[in-house]
């Protein structure tokens, strides 16, 4: 009976609290007692275990500061007798029972121990060490129900962030030339997870800069010939010095040929160029007496010439490959070359890099690393189960530059004083506005002022055409997308796998309807579309500002979208830019139609389409066509609808537009189902499709369902204890109903130990895959990630009443083994059944029979044919795939190959690269690495694009035409950016009456750039307006940029 009370209270506190949880008390201490230990003082405190909380002692343990252990407890059982313990013994005097044995207990005691002891008594884990640090003081919370619930609630609302302190600073090299980064103690919140550290810790880093080389950038020597010279060189840091070719001068006597015309050689072949050849008083001068041939001295001219076998002295200049003599991170020294010649440098330097330091949901640091680029370096995709605390701008050999880039928690006193701020700056700008009235509602019409900050094309003159580029403060060069796309790659792509079974519950002794309640839904058929996703959508106009935005992504940051076009209302001082999913061909294709049935309805995002061209279902129920994406769809994430003649639907996703989470494209390109053929109801009848993507169920009428009613499924819940990237799953069909009734099993996340309607991945099993009695397998079409100590469910579906897999019980015989089962057959995971799909009946004493399939990557690295395209101008780029990083071990690169030249780009996913010259009618060939460990994979998604940017070598741009009754000068002033091979013409007048201007004044601001300004006396009486033009031109090396545009108008 006390084993059962007790067992009792164990399943309610295991719900609520997890085994090795501290209940109260303080957090261990940790210290240094030498340079490679640390002491750790535990302690005393209560700690739950197996359903009661017991009093633990304190304890002290020395341990190594290098490596990962782990400090818990461990149990001791004890059996306490009257023997031990005469106090068990009848203690009422005059009874049968007086002083006879009485009931023997269990004595439970708990001690503190760590993963090194040899202890063979199994370790319960409290915390976890890495490198001498506790990683967090909150303990085992990862199973605990409550805590589950307050995870999702703090990830769905905040997502992650710092509460306090986890700031990080860069320390500097250590003596074993790693990078040291301090991280302070603070409370941060990892996706929905409390994580609280108590000490700083420190992280050490090796520097592993990419490396690019420059070959013979050319230096002048201007030091006395033969001297020394420091060179800075233009690429930095230095990484090594491969090659230095300097230009000696050199005299030297040379024995004349035995006959005249003779070939002399000289000592050093190679030979740039002769000084002067000399014998005795008389100079001797090319071409009339001599020349230089490979080398050498050629006498063969008819000029004069030294007697044969007679001495005569060459001064000369050759090139030598030298040693430099010092080479630091920014400057190479050499000596011995000429003066007046150039040195030639070849180099390698460390390209920058931005990496981050970010934090998992254990507490642990992880350093992910960046995409170095000559230009605009890509910092790394964060993980969604880790926060970013700190972005590092690595100087290489110096301490990288901290940018803290964690989201951080704001107070609500500090939210309440910038509210009142704001309201502060409202009343300033009011006032400003009273002193300013006119410039403050339209500063193009003050008389005799025009200003153009250049954020958008607001304030230029509409009725001109005109290509210059404004944007972001700026005017500059417009350029010209071209897009190119892959449509030979398709599908998926991730590290080939084999597959092994990771999660196994073997035993079975009874058989469970998949559809117990007989609830019945037509299974729906399965749709894929391709391409799936698109980036690109259209705008209408004539401006080039957005379409030349789109390659002017900053520092660091993702590619927001591209568009080629775009339409501009101007209401008021507002812009408005309407955006549409672009018109192109997709391929369809649907499966589990009935043979002969044809398509009545095609539906893309509730627009009908033409179906009189598609064939009737072929012998397998399989459909497939091509359709035209109508015009004017909002962009967005649409559902494509099929419905056929008996009544099969079938939808998938399509996602265009210019931005597209990881979660679109895995539900774009992974699941063949949506919520309009398969409604799954959950509160307020809302569908959530791969956790972003939200669906409101809506049907289109009929009894295709989507009013709630779901299908009857089975459903097992399991959870893994190291994050894997699962397969398939086996199960076993105890009977088979209907020939023509499919089974869909689908993996789902878990809320409260209950399924969800999350679809992560889901497998089709045609039921002429199943044998009754026999193993079938459900494969996903590709592999999906889950993540370590996170509840899941595999749900399994069906149509048929007859569908069954084999179960196991407890008390029942297994049928394998003859044995009775006499314990939970699964422990970590329980057997749900349904009738809806929304509420659950849990089966705690039975599970299911299953294997679940794991895949194991080998090799850890694959390359990747994607396609190849021809450029025709191409000054810029933006490299565009969607990609899944699920840990910071798995990476994908885009590789480039120019064919002519044999040079590799390497690009991020999301990267724009700038060029110096432009690549034309090239053949560039396009490949991803897919780099990732034996259990983790990217996830590379098909719609690979590429987008060639032509910069255009002239633009205009004009101002809005201001009234000029009375002006005598015009002034226009900006703030120009102007590189050597650009420049800026400035016109003022009137449509054809401009008269071109030269600079008046020029003012340098710093970092190149130069306020000019530009003045027209003497402006013409008949020309009622002033106007002005603005002409710049430039080459990919050499890209202008206008700022602050401001046209004064004088009457003196």
């Amino acid at each position: 009976m006390q084993s059962r009370a007790l067992d009792q209270v164990r399943r309610v506190g295991d719900y609520i609290i997890q085994d090795g949880r501290i209940m109260d008390g303080q957090y261990p201490i940790v210290d240094e007692p030498d340079s490679h230990h640390i002491r750790v003082r535990l302690p005393a405190c209560p700690i739950y275990m197996r359903g009661l909380v017991h009093d633990v002692d304190e304890a002290v343990f020395i341990l190594p500061n290098t490596g990962e252990l782990v400090i818990g407890v461990r149990s001791q059982e004890n059996l306490v007798t009257d023997i031990e313990d005469s106090s068990l013994k009848g203690s009422v005097p005059g009874t049968e029972a007086f002083m006879e044995e009485g009931a023997a207990r269990v004595e439970i005691i708990l001690t503190w121990g760590h993963s090194l002891e040899t202890d063979p008594r199994p370790l319960q884990s409290v915390f976890q060490v890495r490198d001498g640090k506790i990683l967090t003081v909150e303990t085992n919370t990862d199973q605990s129900e409550i805590y589950k619930s307050l995870e999702k609630y703090s990830r769905e609302s905040n997502g992650s962030f710092v509460n306090t302190g986890f700031d990080v600073t860069a320390v500097g090299l250590n003596g074993a030339g790693k990078q040291v980064l301090s991280i302070a103690e603070g409370v941060a919140y990892v996706s929905g997870r409390r994580i609280v550290r108590q000490q700083s810790m420190r992280v050490e880093v090796t520097e592993e800069p990419d490396l690019r080389n420059v070959d013979a950038e050319p230096h002048p020597f201007t030091a006395a010939t033969g001297g020394t010279q420091i060179f800075k060189v233009s690429k930095t840091p230095i990484e090594s010095v491969r090659r230095v070719v300097v230009e000696k001068e050199t005299t030297e006597t040379v024995l004349h040929g035995p006959f005249s015309g003779a070939v002399d050689p000289l000592q050093h072949p190679s030979v740039t160029a002769i000084l002067e050849i000399k014998q005795g008083g008389t100079v001797y001068t090319s071409p009339a007496s001599w020349i230089l041939s490979q080398g050498q001295i050629d006498w063969s001219p008819n000029g004069a010439e030294p007697s044969p076998g007679s001495n005569y002295t060459v001064k000369y200049r050759y090139n030598e490959n030298i040693q430099p003599d010092a080479v630091t991170r920014d400057t190479v020294t050499v000596t011995g070359a000429a003066n007046g010649t150039n040195v030639l440098l070849d180099y390698a330097y460390k390209l920058p890099r931005i990496d981050a330091l970010c934090l998992d949901m254990a507490g642990a640091p992880v350093y992910i690393k960046g995409v170095s680029a000559v230009s605009r370096p890509r910092r790394p995709v964060i993980p969604e189960s880790m926060i970013e605390l700190a972005r590092l701008h690595n100087d290489w050999g110096r301490p990288p530059a901290v940018q803290a880039s964690g989201v951080r928690n704001v107070p609500y006193d500090e939210i309440t004083d910038m509210r009142t701020a704001i309201v502060d700056l409202y009343d300033l700008v009011a006032q400003e506005r009273l002193k300013n009235d006119v410039t403050g509602r339209d500063v193009g019409a003050k008389r005799g002022l025009f200003v153009d900050p250049l954020r958008n094309d607001a304030m230029r003159d509409q009725g001109i055409p005109q290509t210059a580029a404004v944007f972001g403060g700026k005017m500059t060069m417009p350029i010209i997308p071209r897009l190119h796309e892959f449509p030979s790659f398709v599908g998926i792509r991730c590290l080939a796998y084999t597959e092994y079974p990771i999660i196994t519950q073997p035993r079975r002794s009874s058989s469970k309807k998949i559809n117990p309640y007989q609830t019945f839904t037509r299974m729906p058929g399965r749709a894929s579309v391709e391409p799936s996703t698109d980036i690109f959508t259209d705008r209408q106009t004539g401006w080039t500002s957005p379409q030349t935005q789109s390659f002017e992504a900053p520092e660091g940051e993702y590619i927001s979208g591209i568009s080629l076009e775009q339409r501009v209302e101007k209401i008021g001082e507002r812009i408005v830019q309407a955006e549409f999913v672009r018109q192109r061909d997709v391929n369809f294709r649907l499966e589990g139609f009935i043979e002969n049935e044809k398509l009545t309805a095609l539906e893309f995002d509730g627009i009908a389409l033409p179906v009189t061209a598609y064939a009737p279902a072929n012998a397998d129920g399989v459909i497939s066509g091509i359709f035209a994406i109508p015009a004017n769809v909002p962009s967005g994430s649409k559902t494509v609808f099929f419905e056929g003649s008996a009544n099969t639907r079938a939808s998938c996703t399509y996602v265009g537009r210019g931005e597209i989470t990881i979660e679109e494209y895995r539900l774009a390109s992974a699941l063949e189902t949506s919520s309009k053929t398969m409604p799954q109801p959950v509160i307020n009848n809302t569908v959530i499709n791969n956790i972003t993507n939200v669906n409101n169920v809506s049907e289109r009428g009929g009894d295709g369902g989507g009013r709630g009613e779901g299908r009857d499924p089975l459903a097992q819940t399991f959870t893994l204890v190291n994050a894997r990237c699962l397969s398939a799953i086996r199960l076993w069909c105890a009977k088979k109903g209907s020939n023509t009734n499919a089974v869909l099993v689908q993996i789902r996340t878990c809320e409260v130990g209950m399924p969800t309607s999350i679809v992560l991945a889901e497998a089709f099993v045609p039921a002429t895959d199943l044998t009754e009695g026999e193993q079938f397998v459900a494969r996903f079409r590709f592999p999906v990630y889950l993540e370590a100590g996170r509840e899941y469910a595999f749900v399994v579906l069906t149509d048929d009443a007859e569908h069954s897999l084999y179960t196991a019980e407890i008390g029942k015989i297994d049928i394998d083994t003859d044995e009775v089962i006499t314990g939970q057959p699964f422990t970590v995971g329980v057997l749900l059944s349904s009738s809806n799909a929304s509420t659950w009946t849990v089966h705690n004493e039975a599970d299911l029979w299953f294997d679940m399939l794991a895949c194991k990557f080998d090799p850890v690295e694959r390359v990747i044919p994607i396609g190849s395209f021809k450029t025709l101008k191409m000054s810029d780029m933006i490299v565009r795939a969607g990609v899944e990083i699920p840990d910071p071990e798995a990476e994908v690169l885009i590789r480039l190959t120019r064919s002519a030249r044999n040079e590799i780009i390497t690009s991020a996913p999301s990267q724009i690269h700038q060029f110096a010259d432009y690549i034309q009618n090239e053949d560039i060939m396009v490949e991803a690495v897919l780099r990732g460990s034996e259990h983790v994979t990217p996830f590379l998604f098909p719609d690979v694009q590429i987008v060639e940017g032509e910069l255009q070598p002239t633009a205009d741009y004009y101002t809005r035409a201001i009234d000029a009754t009375d002006t005598n000068k015009v002034l226009v002033t900006f703030d120009a950016f102007l590189p050597a091979g650009s420049g800026a013409q400035v016109s003022i007048g009137v449509p054809d009456s401009y008269v071109q201007v030269n600079v008046s004044s020029a003012t340098p601001l710093g970092d190149g750039v130069v306020e000019q300004t530009y003045i027209r006396a003497s402006y013409p009486a008949n020309n009622l307006d002033a106007q002005t033009k603005v002409v710049i031109t430039g080459t990919p090396a050499a890209r202008p940029e206008i700022k602050s545009m401001r046209m004064l108008l004088s009457k003196v």
